[in-house]
């Protein structure tokens, strides 16, 4: 029988005060960059986008101020690299009511499980739009390897218990879109793609973060196009806020460039009844019809990370 003769090494803890020295000096400030805080961002779940760091909140100030990108909701992030404590736990209820947060990102080296139990129960005790998370973070390396991060999630939403309330039955079309997005997410999870699943629900569309305030990616399946009247899919970059009509006019100016990048021409709305403005490509398909959902799909997952790859750093730097 043969062996496995391949060297194997083992993964070592590191303190984390020999990574980070001090935790408003070493740790807020590395949390905050663009990378790291992407690593948060993908354990999460939610695309984070850094506002400031030491926010004043009266005569406190909490550790990071972040953006939900697909809402623009805010989001409280405070820092422990110690157990956690009282002190803690009503720093982060105060910052939350201060700023106006939405989410609260608790992180530390080690939850007790009365800070776990007080996060649980403050889910179970608010509407699904708030949401508490306790984050356990360490260091691990191996051998002479750089040091590696990690972060796990101890205390989350409860989601479950927030939507038991009863919701009306659904509609013929709202149980053709159910299926067809279950199995979108079933597909995309298993093919693999850069813009982040979430729950699928009865709607002709569903959004993803494209890692900043006022732009996002969507997927969209009409019954009955306005142009054409046939069901179509729809892969789109979508433009809102008070500036979206110049951002969008500064995308077009590249719209050669970008077309070249996409690979194919793409199509460019901005009406003057609405401040949304969308940069797509579109697809006249029956999505509905059941032996074919599977090319929809694929169609999908592929326009979208074309959408991602192309558009992603533009928006980033546009003004």
């Amino acid at each position: 029988m043969a062996t496995n003769k391949t060297p194997l090494a083992r993964l070592k803890p590191v303190a984390l005060h020999e990574v980070w020295p001090h935790e408003a000096q070493n740790f807020t400030p590395w949390l905050a960059e663009d990378e790291n805080l992407q690593l948060l961002s993908e354990t999460l779940g939610i695309d984070l986008e850094n506002a400031g760091t030491e926010v004043s909140v009266g005569a406190f100030s909490a550790d990071i101020l972040a953006l939900d990108t697909r809402n623009g909701s805010k989001v409280i992030i405070e820092n422990q690299l110690e157990r956690t404590d009282h002190s803690h736990l009503g720093q982060i209820l105060t910052y939350a009511a201060g700023l106006d947060a939405l989410t609260v990102v608790w992180i530390a080296r080690r939850f007790t499980d009365e800070h776990r139990a007080a996060l649980e129960w403050l889910n179970n005790a608010t509407t699904a739009d708030y949401r508490f998370f306790g984050l356990e973070v360490e260091v691990w390396k191996i051998g002479d390897s750089a040091h590696a991060p990690r972060f796990n999630i101890v205390a989350k939403p409860n989601d479950w218990r927030k939507s038991v309330a009863p919701n009306p039955p659904l509609t013929e079309i709202g149980k053709a879109q159910l299926a067809f997005w279950r199995g979108f997410c079933a597909y995309a999870s298993k093919r693999g793609t850069l813009v982040q699943l979430k729950a699928p629900k009865p709607l002709t569309w569903m959004d993803f973060s494209i890692g900043r305030v006022d732009f996002g990616l969507a997927a969209v399946v009409n019954s009955s196009s306005a142009a054409t009247k046939r069901p179509e899919l729809r892969a789109e970059l979508v433009l809102d806020g008070p500036n979206a009509k110049e951002r969008f006019q500064q995308l077009e100016n590249e719209r050669e460039q970008i077309h070249l990048d996409f690979g194919q021409d793409l199509e460019w709305h901005s009406s003057d009844n609405t401040r949304r403005c969308r940069i797509f490509v579109h697809l006249d398909f029956n999505w509905r019809e059941p032996d074919r959902q599977v090319e929809c799909h694929a169609w999908l997952v592929e326009k979208l990370d074309r959408l991602y790859r192309v558009f992603r750093e533009r928006v980033h730097q546009l003004a």
